[in-house]
């Protein structure tokens, strides 16, 4: 018989959040977008920064990432500026800035997270689940920017 898991996600853990359109009491969003950036988490990580951004420091049921060169994380940041210039972003704000919005990267959903709201930085991880798929009501996820990190 397999071993169950030592951590399992409850349903209050699951909060899959929904996509909505930009608040008219909110700075223009191309502005907002010119000053995210993207800061990698080790939260959602199994490796160590090969350049010291962050060390492995995955939580117990956390998405982990796939590994990526830091070569690609100009790409990452140039998603998360489409992801809030774009469709896809929450209706909870921190400050100016959304705290959640989603984007496809390699035909994979992940989902962005404000870590700093003075500064606009972004982590990301994927979205494993369906059912953790953001509500979408406006249908605004078919516009989902895409990034390609793998060839």
């Amino acid at each position: 018989m397999a071993k169950r898991p030592q951590y399992q996600r409850g349903p209050a853990q699951i909060k899959a959040g929904c996509i909505a359109a930009w608040p008219a009491d909110k700075p223009m969003q191309k502005d907002v977008a010119k000053r995210v950036s993207y800061t990698p988490s080790g939260e959602h990580k199994n490796y160590t920064s090969p350049t010291g951004a962050w060390t492995a420091n995955a939580k117990p049921g956390s998405t982990l990432c796939e590994k990526y060169a830091p070569k690609e994380f100009s790409k990452f940041k140039k998603g998360v500026e489409q992801a809030i210039g774009g469709a896809c972003i929450s209706r909870e704000f921190r400050g100016d800035f959304p705290s959640r919005a989603w984007i496809q990267v390699d035909n994979v959903l992940h989902e962005l997270r404000l870590s700093n709201e003075t500064l606009g930085q972004y982590h990301a991880f994927p979205v494993n689940y369906v059912e953790d798929y953001p509500e979408d009501p406006l249908g605004k996820m078919k516009d989902c920017p895409c990034v390609t990190l793998k060839n």
